[in-house]
């Protein structure tokens, strides 16, 4: 046999049999890897969950964008703020850790050893905006902001905010996205839309747009057929829900420019889009700057194509601003941030059942105002136990939720409305310990801590919450513990004043007041 004849194949064809090889695998050998994942999130200021329509809202058609937004998504039935206050819950969702280990115990920065999602994307190569409460993220350093536009619109009278402005937002949007293509960078674009915050649209008269530019549509009072059941139902109440309701439809036309924009560039289909509203309950008596439901309770909806199917609605995990940078780095293929509390619900994204996610943690420390309003929470579907630490007796709660004709209008019922009047009386000063069942009482109006036949299970909640109090190191742990002992709660609250000092008495009382307008 001649060396020819060994050759299945003449040697032309072999060489073109594996050019063909070479050009078929080539691409699956040196390919470039995969596009980073683009995140797009977005946050409402001061908006009960229940606000949008696919959460119920009682005005028909109010928010279309968030609608729109859950039916090529998911949404989740419980999500909740760890702190339902500004600055203390954005520091929150950027760390995952409790307010007590991250340093976020009031108006206050983060401790310097905290890290931040912002931190972990910018070392990823990410470009990352920060439209609206800038103030709210702290220290400054530690967020990484590449673009932080102007936030008051140029040549308007009076004063415009872009966070209140759907054009501009849009703008603005299209603006960033251009940068982070023209430098090749995947992008993380963070929205703060300020509404609905106070000042409500309308609340100075019909012409007053607070800051902003007119909604797509006003909301009128009689189409309010009630008002939220945690609220007294009082013509000025009714008043004031149309103004709010009216603002959270700015709020939808801000979501719907911003995504439009996202749309228009090409870049929806490797963007993860998630939107929390709001970081907190509106601003209202027992809703923000509290523990209760309607504090806690947010619109939590997310989209993300080819991994999320659209439609889905998560309701069976509480999940909770804490779990915010867990689940984006992960969803990112990005390193975690060693040491956070929170966990990712990233399975839940992708249809995977999750288990322990049946309960969340919830806490309040100090107000804008500086007051220490300490109270602890745990929340399970049906069930909240409220660990009310500054009620004495003596002490008067009082925080900017009082602000406006709501509060105002509770007072002037009072008198002759004894219901009314109890109610008033119990936000002011409350009781140390309150235990809601919520099968039967979502707006938690019924306190049963002295019901006989409940004190197993709220056994059961004090031995739970005190065991993740003494787990994360909380400051009142043991004060909690020995709840007989004023003492311990006396020294805590003193260890906390040293360690949080407040501002000379009387010093930029009106601005500190007011902080949260910011």
């Amino acid at each position: 046999m001649t060396m020819k004849s060994r050759h299945f194949f003449p040697i032309p064809n072999l060489a073109r049999l594996v050019g063909a090889a070479i050009c078929f695998f080539a691409p699956m050998l040196f390919a470039a890897p995969p596009a980073k994942l683009n995140i797009v999130f977005i946050t409402a200021d001061d908006m009960n969950h229940d606000s949008a329509g696919c959460y119920g809202c009682p005005i028909k058609d109010l928010t279309p964008n968030m609608d729109k937004l859950a039916a090529a998504g998911m949404r989740f039935q419980y999500a909740y703020s760890t702190v339902a206050v500004c600055q203390p819950v954005r520091e929150i969702m950027h760390t995952g850790m409790y307010p007590h280990r991250n340093g976020a115990m009031g108006f206050l920065p983060l401790k310097p050893e905290v890290r931040t999602l912002n931190q972990q994307l910018h070392d990823a190569g990410y470009l990352i905006s920060m439209i609206g409460k800038e103030p709210h993220y702290q220290p400054a350093e530690k967020f990484c902001v590449d673009y932080a536009p102007q936030l008051i619109i140029p040549n308007t009278n009076p004063p415009r905010q872009a966070p209140r402005s759907p054009t501009r937002l849009y703008e603005l949007t299209r603006e960033f996205l251009k940068m982070a293509a023209a430098q090749g960078k995947p992008f993380f674009h963070h929205v703060n839309c300020t509404d609905p915050h106070r000042p409500f649209i309308g609340y100075n008269g019909p012409d007053d747009l607070a800051h902003g530019e007119p909604p797509s549509r006003f909301v009128r009072r009689e189409e309010l057929t009630g008002v939220p059941g945690f609220l007294e139902d009082l013509p000025a109440v009714r008043k004031e829900m149309a103004q709010y309701y009216t603002s959270v439809r700015r709020l939808d036309d801000c979501i719907g420019q911003v995504l439009k924009a996202l749309d228009e560039s090409g870049q929806r289909d490797n963007t993860l889009v998630m939107f929390y509203g709001g970081d907190h309950g509106m601003s209202v008596p027992f809703a923000k700057s509290n523990d209760y439901e309607n504090s806690s309770r947010g619109a939590l909806i997310l989209r993300w194509p080819g991994v999320i199917r659209p439609g889905g609605v998560d309701t069976n995990d509480l999940v909770a601003t804490i779990d915010f940078t867990p689940t984006l780095l992960e969803a990112a293929a990005l390193p975690t941030i060693p040491g956070m509390d929170g966990r990712s619900f990233l399975p839940a994204l992708k249809g995977e059942k999750m288990s322990g996610w049946d309960r969340v943690f919830t806490f309040y420390n100090q107000s804008s105002g500086k007051a220490w309003l300490l109270m602890r929470c745990i929340r399970t579907k049906d069930r909240a136990y409220i660990w009310n630490a500054w009620a004495d007796g003596k002490m008067e709660y009082h925080a900017e939720n009082m602000q406006g004709l709501t509060w105002n209008a509770m007072v002037k019922a009072a008198p002759a409305n004894p219901q009314i009047k109890e109610r008033v009386e119990f936000y002011l000063h409350r009781v140390p310990e309150e235990f809601y069942d919520l099968t039967n009482d979502r707006v938690e109006r019924h306190n049963l801590i002295a019901d006989p036949a409940r004190q197993k299970e709220i056994e059961a909640l004090r031995g739970e919450l005190l065991a993740l109090l003494r787990r994360t190191g909380d400051p009142l742990a043991e004060a909690f513990a020995h709840r007989d002992n004023p003492e311990l709660l006396r020294a805590a609250k003193a260890r906390l004043a040293a360690e949080y000092p407040t501002p000379a008495k009387g010093k930029n009382k009106a601005k500190a007041a007011n902080a949260e307008e910011q």
